[in-house]
């Protein structure tokens, strides 16, 4: 994803980049509260999230929340779509969103410091300050978000009220060294600490304000890593410590649990290519997780090693193919081999157009909370399975005079998903919910991506497009009363689509972003839904260039035409808002 996005965006968290500018579809609970991902048709648990090659998924539920990522502690995103992740890892069917930090060698010394002021009284300050030398570089991020997030909406009765007990506050500070030695070895060490305490507001058929529910979270991730570069091989190195804390109570059912959870990380890459149109990458990752929690009893632990290796050949300059192979043991037991195959063919040589096909078998594990949480954990859970399949084109075309830049890709796939883990309601116990291998489901899709840049009269015009569309259905019934066979599953949509347009002159910039989402159904029965919604977003602002200095002023109009939606039933999204951001910079490059 382009790193340019971020800039003006540094009071925006993880799950707004995701939305409004990729086919990814964010289910939010609320502005500032739980936002999971679902690629192509999966479930926020089939998404792994990575820092720098580390993973940020809890083992005790498997996934992410994005709305706790602020895009201020990043510098780059990748995202990997299906089959591509099983060079990573297993278990992510959907794919693998990657949070990079880099140095730049270059740098001298760079300051950033912004300051946002928004509606219902949400502020956000960012401080950066990066420096170093050719061989040397630091890295410190600090960022603060508060908001009482008291913006009004219609409840189910109809009345306009204002939204309460929904204050968050959330910070972060990290620091990174990168040491460059001979141009062939690269040290770095990297700690990220984070802490959010967020009120959960009522839904909108709660009209009980005295009700209070929090999330405490609070995470320290520390890596060190070693990089060796030489003529026909590479080395990789990397161990990470993963710290979690979250605290939850909730007044209306006498709740208080803690909950803790540290992950140690492990990873080897060595890539050989000393062989013509060959290279070799074996690597071994070893992962230890422990976790003690109120709702467990007693301490959890487990360790996952995997072994692997990626083939690349090349026939020649127009075909190339890759074989990954992964082998995961889970607490000394062997698993099922994890494999994917995949082929690129670029037919022209003039051209840039490129035709790929991918086929892959992948595993995921239960989580903790699956196999250990207390009264309902089920210790027999199978690990899920998928096959999936996807085929593609790419091309890309640049005018000579650099003018005119065009590029478009189209993909399909079909996942076939086996034992997905569902919780469902007990036998005679409705209150009580109990994980099963129950569900299978069939997600296939089409997914296309088109953009434009323009360099004109000195003028900068891009436009950035993604479209998708997924059938992801139930393909097993529990029972011969159950409705759902052939039906979409809940909360996931048919079609997404985003398009954003950029204008950039005499240091003047405006962007229009445009995102619809359809409806998405509530019910296994697809007898119940959330109507579809498309949201507008405008930012615009001046860039002021003083010497090494730069200042930016920045207005942001969110939800433009105030639409009142939901994203998720019962969790009333705010309407109309604005914010302003004053941004001072110093840049001090090499010459």
């Amino acid at each position: 994803m382009d790193s340019g996005l971020f800039i003006p965006n540094l009071r925006s968290d993880l799950s707004r980049i995701i939305s409004e500018h990729s086919t990814i579809f964010i289910k939010s609970y609320g502005n500032g509260t739980l936002a999971t991902p679902s690629f192509r048709g999966t479930s926020a648990q089939h998404t792994q999230v990575e820092w720098n090659g580390i993973s940020l998924n809890s083992p005790m539920l498997g996934q992410m929340d994005f709305s706790q990522v602020p895009v201020s502690q990043f510098d780059g995103l990748e995202i990997l779509y299906g089959a591509a992740g099983i060079a990573r890892t297993s278990g992510a069917f959907g794919g693998i969103v990657d949070l990079i930090t880099m140095p730049d060698w270059n740098n001298r010394i760079n300051v950033l410091a912004s300051q946002s002021i928004g509606s219902f009284s949400i502020y956000t300050t960012n401080l950066n300050l990066c420096f170093g030398t050719e061989k040397l570089q630091s890295h410190t991020k600090w960022n603060f978000t508060s908001a009482q997030n008291n913006f009004p909406f219609t409840n189910n009765n109809g009345v306009e009220v204002k939204q309460e007990n929904a204050s968050y506050y959330q910070y972060g500070l990290s620091q990174e060294l990168f040491w460059k030695l001979k141009n062939r070895h690269l040290f770095s060490a990297k700690v990220w600490f984070s802490e959010d305490n967020r009120n959960l507001p009522p839904t909108t058929s709660n009209l009980d304000t005295n009700k209070t529910e929090k999330i405490h979270d609070r995470a320290v991730r520390a890596v060190l890593e070693y990089k060796l570069v030489d003529k026909g091989y590479n080395l990789l190195i990397r161990s990470a410590l993963n710290d979690q804390y979250m605290n939850y109570s909730n007044s209306t059912i006498d709740m208080n649990s803690v909950h803790q959870t540290y992950s140690w990380i492990n990873r080897i890459r060595f890539t050989w290519s000393k062989i013509k149109n060959l290279k070799i990458k074996p690597g071994i990752d070893f992962t230890y997780d422990w976790v003690r929690s109120d709702d467990y009893s007693g301490r959890k632990t487990r360790s996952l090693t995997s072994l692997f290796i990626e083939l690349n050949y090349s026939f020649n300059k127009h075909f190339n193919s890759s074989l990954v192979l992964r082998e995961d043991i889970i607490d000394f037991s062997l698993n099922p081999l994890i494999a994917a195959l995949g082929v690129e063919y670029k037919p022209f040589n003039k051209y840039n157009f490129m035709l790929n096909l991918n086929l892959a078998r992948n595993y995921r594990y239960p989580t903790l909370n699956d196999l250990y949480w207390q009264g309902a954990g089920n210790p027999d859970l199978k690990p899920e399975l998928s096959y999936s399949t996807e085929a593609g084109a790419t091309f890309n075309w640049e005018s000579k005079n650099k003018i005119v830049y065009f590029e478009s890709n189209i993909t399909g796939y079909y996942t076939w998903l086996y034992d997905m883990i569902t919780w469902s309601p007990v036998e005679g116990n409705s209150a009580l919910f109990k994980p099963e291998n129950v569900d299978e489901i069939h997600a296939r899709g089409i997914e296309a991506g088109l953009n434009l840049l323009l360099r004109i009269s000195g003028f900068t015009i891009g436009w950035k497009n993604n479209y998708h569309f997924c059938r992801s259905t139930y393909e097993k019934a529990n029972s011969t009363y159950d409705q759902k066979i052939g039906k979409q599953q809940i909360y996931i949509p048919e079609n997404t689509l985003n398009s954003t347009l950029s204008i950039e002159k005499w240091k003047f910039f405006l962007n229009y972003n445009f995102f619809y989402v359809s409806a998405r159904y509530t019910g296994k029965d697809n007898l119940t839904m959330m109507p579809g919604y498309n949201l507008s977003n405008i930012i615009f602002g001046k860039n002021i260039t003083l010497k090494n200095f730069i200042i930016s002023l920045q207005l942001d109009i969110n939800n433009l035409f105030d639409l009142d939606y939901q994203s998720v039933a019962s969790r009333p999204m705010p309407g109309i808002s604005y914010a302003i951001t004053v941004k001072l910079g110093f840049s001090g490059i090499k010459n």
